[in-house]
């Protein structure tokens, strides 16, 4: 039987043990060994700093102290190098194994610990006799710590847990093993100096390290893991933060749209702009030179794709032209007058010449001229030549000019200005003139500036004509004030030749852009959820302003949204199209990026790049806003349901101050996670999701609850901090916006609701949460959470690991551990464990041009090598008509998609014996080999399990059993 076989239905024991797997039958019976045997397998243990036990344990170190830790226990931190690296300090002990079982180690660190900055988020990597234990970033076997930026349990104590591979501890009663320091890893840089990061600062502390044949370790009675006291509620401190962010919003909107060269205002900023035209707090609320503005900011990138088509691919990311699309929409019935001009290479003439926009005094799209900064200058309103404000200036006795923030295009020929001035008749204190530039920037001679006429204390006009001068395609206008006096300016007016050349039609560029995008991109469609929903975004979006500007390229509507459909799991993932239009099916043709249970379907459960909701959000704008948007009822309880489901995988926890919130579940998560995660309740904050979006746009009882819980916790202030930076600014500043503008008072607008997160205090109702598709398990117990993924990065064949995240007021636990999987191993179907040390995989994206070889870059210094190299892995079946899982992937380890999930999992940790068929048409049966009974968590029922017990299909086994703790 191939891996292209399904297979046949079958009834195979939960504790039953095939060849080939990465552990042995004494291993097997170790891991699920119950009673006594269970509560006393801790082999051995050493405490770093202590010499008794350091010597006892012929401990050595290089680039390490001895630290007096917490609690008053000792421990050691290892130091960086002088000059720095990436490899810091090192210390290698020997630690008893069982020489015939399972053997797991686990390393004790203080929960209060973290990186001061992410530039600091330094690792630590256990090594056996010298060969790396799993890899360096992102494997099923990984770090035994990363610390990131929040303390994981502040107040307290906590392990992580690793396996070790059979065949090192095999027929030994000990071994040598060495804890390494390392610097930081940024996951996306594409060499090694941006890749691996040095060492600069010590190690956070490690105050004792374990061995253990059962999998979850539990310390012994005189191993003080600390106690934490119940956390308090954090002050609330919303309004004062939202002031600050609704300050920014406004002060973006003013930049954007006085300030910025439209050409080159990405597809962020242009976003924000044509929203703000509809908000009534922007200075673009209902102004029409914001609208010409949006236009330009389209010729710009119409001109750029023009020159180079990689602006559509690179420049725009995964949604193409989507976002034009987008703003077309919204503006449409208001944008008429501007898309019936021409592409223009740039503003045609500057704005706010008759300094009425502003806010209060200050003066809106004008600056002070760096070499000439000796004044003030304001918005007036109490004196003006005509409407109801002037621009007021005062020189501190030197040269003051203020000049336009923005430029415009000019052509060859007559250039006309006029200003009104007004002064106090003094000699040469004021003038006005213009600065040229061309295409470069570079500053081309200028005609002087022109003064006002003393002796007049009345208005009176500035005007000039003369030649553009040669070689000039741009300009500023600049006013100056002299000798310490007041001037006012107002109703600057200026007349600039044409720009040659504007002979395209906005209408005909912009339809141009969009079929191009949407033909793209629905010929390179993404697999991965979070990308196929971008991309289906985009390719939407492109339709829908298509049907508007030309109703000919447009497909129909419900042909548009089948991509919205299939990205959000409700129709099959069909993947790309080819040139004529057909589905290429490259997973089959039931493969769903989203499970029916409403997560993000990759390789096992997705924790920060699974939280999508801010992305559902757009896309349901996508689908409403704008000209011709309607509800979709269908879509919106698709998406519905996809944003409560990420609500079973939040957590209490302190945040740093120590007060009472929740996190995200991110340690089963499969792809470049931070632990802990972050503090997040209805939906992660990022640079395009908000806190409040999910409930304010679909308005369930539940989201709205659980997003009130958060208001409750005093917890959204805190997180509103991402709003006040500048990385990823124009993003950034767009969902702020969106916040402050629209999703926040709409949110405001919904009625109370009492309902709260699954987890989201240790209090709440036991729950048992599973989702087969993705292989795992949510699970809450009086005081406890248990989460697991049950096939952990298991990216090109069934790897028998399982992760876990235990979690009670007063403990925390996670792990790597074995579990039992169970399908026909075929021997023609292996993957062989490659010799590679920093991952465990590499990347073949022929539709990115991305190509990482095998096991990615190599870390700096001497050689190493993998301790489970040359471990054969037995590649899971797959169904017939699935082509490639690599997807056209050719590098050796390259990910996989379904080969890495097993029919049937039997997971067995701290009590809790979990059996998942994630088969669709299979049933198993479990059999115990250590418990007789056990309490299924769903029902609360005794399970008699002396007794095979029947797993149908698509569904999970979640007992407990005390006696097995």
């Amino acid at each position: 039987m191939t891996r292209r076989t399904l297979l046949r239905a079958g009834a195979l024991a939960g504790a039953g043990i095939v060849a080939g797997q990465w552990w042995s039958p004494r291993s097997a019976a170790a891991a699920s060994a119950g009673g006594a045997g269970d509560r006393a397998t801790t082999l051995d243990m050493v405490v770093f700093g202590d010499a008794a036990s350091e010597t006892a344990h012929a401990l050595t170190a290089e680039l390490s102290d001895v630290v007096a830790g917490q609690l008053g226990q000792p421990g050691r931190v290892l130091n960086p190098k002088d000059p720095a690296e990436w490899w810091g300090g090192t210390t290698t002990f020997t630690l008893k194994v069982d020489p015939g079982a399972a053997t797991y180690v686990s390393v004790k660190f203080w929960g209060g610990d973290c990186a001061p900055a992410v530039e600091q988020a330094w690792r630590l990597q256990i090594f056996l006799a010298g060969k790396v234990l799993g890899w360096l970033d992102q494997g099923s076997v990984d770090n035994i710590d990363l610390m990131d930026v929040a303390p994981r349990r502040p107040g307290g104590f906590y392990c992580h847990t690793l396996p070790l591979p059979l065949s090192a501890t095999k027929g030994r009663t000990e071994l040598e093993i060495e804890i390494r320091a390392m610097g930081r890893i940024w996951a996306y840089g594409p060499t090694v100096d941006k890749f691996f990061y040095p060492m600069t600062t010590p190690s956070r502390g490690i105050y004792r390290a374990y061995t253990h044949t059962a999998p979850h370790f539990q310390p012994g009675a005189d191993d003080d893991f600390g106690t934490t006291a119940a956390p308090t509620t954090r002050p609330n401190t919303d309004a004062d933060q939202l002031a600050l962010v609704t300050d920014r919003v406004v002060k973006d909107q003013a930049q954007i749209l006085y300030n910025r060269w439209a050409p080159t205002l990405d597809s962020y900023a242009f976003t924000t702009l044509a929203h703000g035209y509809y908000w009534p707090k922007s200075p673009a609320h209902g102004n029409p030179e914001a609208l010409e503005k949006l236009c330009q900011a389209f010729d710009g990138t119409y001109l750029a794709w023009q020159d180079d088509d990689t602006v559509m691919t690179l420049d725009q990311g995964w949604e193409g032209f989507g976002r034009i699309g987008a703003a077309l929409c919204l503006t449409w019935d208001d944008l008429q007058t501007c898309l019936d001009g021409k592409v223009t290479s740039g503003p045609t003439s500057l704005l706010n010449l008759g300094f009425e926009t502003g806010d209060g005094s200050t003066l809106y799209g004008w600056g002070p001229i760096s070499w000439a900064n000796f004044g003030t200058f304001a918005r007036d309103t109490t004196v003006s030549h005509s409407g109801t404000a002037s621009m007021r200036a005062t020189s501190s006795g030197k040269n003051l000019i203020v000049g336009t923030l923005s430029k415009a295009v000019t052509g060859q020929g007559s250039f006309t200005f006029s200003v009104w001035v007004k002064t106090d008749g003094s000699k040469d204190v004021a003038r006005a003139g213009v600065a040229f530039t061309d295409s470069s920037g570079a500053t081309v001679t200028s005609p002087a500036m022109i003064f006002a006429k003393e002796g007049m204390t009345d208005w009176q006009q500035l005007t000039a004509t003369f030649a553009v001068p040669a070689g000039a395609t741009q300009y500023t206008f600049r006013l100056g004030v002299l000798s310490g006096a007041t001037v006012y300016f107002d109703d600057l007016e200026i007349t600039a030749p044409d720009v040659p050349g504007a002979t395209v039609s906005r209408r005909s560029a912009y339809r141009d852009m969009l079929l191009a995008s949407r033909e793209y991109w629905r010929q390179h469609q993404r697999s991965y959820t979070n990308q196929a929903m971008y991309c289906s975004i985009g390719i939407y979006t492109c339709n829908r302003a298509l049907a508007l500007l030309s109703p000919s390229d447009a497909w129909s509507e419900s042909t548009a949204k089948s991509w919205l459909y299939q990205a959000v799991g409700l129709e099959p993932w069909a993947g790309s199209q080819d040139q004529a239009g057909d589905w290429t099916w490259p997973l089959g043709h039931a493969y769903y990026t989203v499970t029916p249970k409403g997560l993000s379907r990759e390789l096992g459960y997705v924790a920060d790049y699974g939280e999508t909701s801010g992305i559902l959000v757009r896309m349901y704008e996508a689908v409403t806003q704008g000209a011709g948007g309607a509800p979709d009822a269908k879509l919106k309880a698709r998406m519905t349901t996809m944003a409560k489901a990420r609500s079973w995988f939040r957590h209490p926890a302190v945040d740093p101050d120590g007060y009472r919130t929740v996190r995200i579940e991110t340690q089963i998560g499969w792809r470049n996670e931070p632990y802990p995660g972050a503090i997040v309740y209805t939906q992660l904050l990022d640079h395009d999701s908000s806190p409040v979006s999910a409930a304010a746009t679909f308005a369930d009882p539940e989201l709205v609850g659980c997003t009130q819980q958060m208001i409750d916790d005093g917890q959204l202030a805190p997180q509103l901090d991402t709003y006040l930076g500048t990385g990823l600014y124009t993003r950034t500043g767009l969902n702020a916006f969106l916040f402050v503008a629209e999703h926040l008072p709409a949110f405001q607008a919904l009625p109370t609701s009492d309902k709260r997160l699954p987890a989201g205090s240790w209090d709440t109702p036991d729950f048992v949460f599973t989702d087969e598709v993705n292989a795992c398990i949510a699970v809450k117990r009086g005081q406890e959470v248990l989460y697991s993924s049950l096939y952990f990065r298991a990216r090109q064949a069934v790897n028998d690991m399982a992760r876990v995240h235990l979690v009670s007021p007063q403990t925390e636990c996670s792990a790597t551990v074995r579990v039992t999987s169970v399908f026909d191993r075929d021997p023609d179907d292996v993957f062989t464990v490659q010799d590679w040390v920093t991952r465990d995989w590499g990347i073949s994206d022929p539709d990115s041009g991305v190509d990482v070889p095998g096991g990615g870059l190599v870390p700096p210094g001497p050689a190493l090598h993998q301790a489970f190299a040359d471990e054969k892995l037995y590649l899971a079946p797959i169904p017939a008509d699935v082509p490639d899982p690599a997807q056209g992937g050719t590098a050796l380890g390259v990910e996989k998609v379904l080969v890495g999930r097993a029919p049937f999992y039997v997971l067995e940790y701290a009590g809790y014996i979990v059996a998942m068929n994630t088969a669709e048409d299979q049933t198993f049966t479990y059999r115990s080999t250590g418990s007789q009974r056990a309490v299924d968590l769903r029902t609360g029922e005794q399970t008699d399990l002396r007794r095979p017990v029947r797993v149908p299909p698509l569904s999970t086994l979640v007992l407990y059993d005390a006696d097995r703790r």
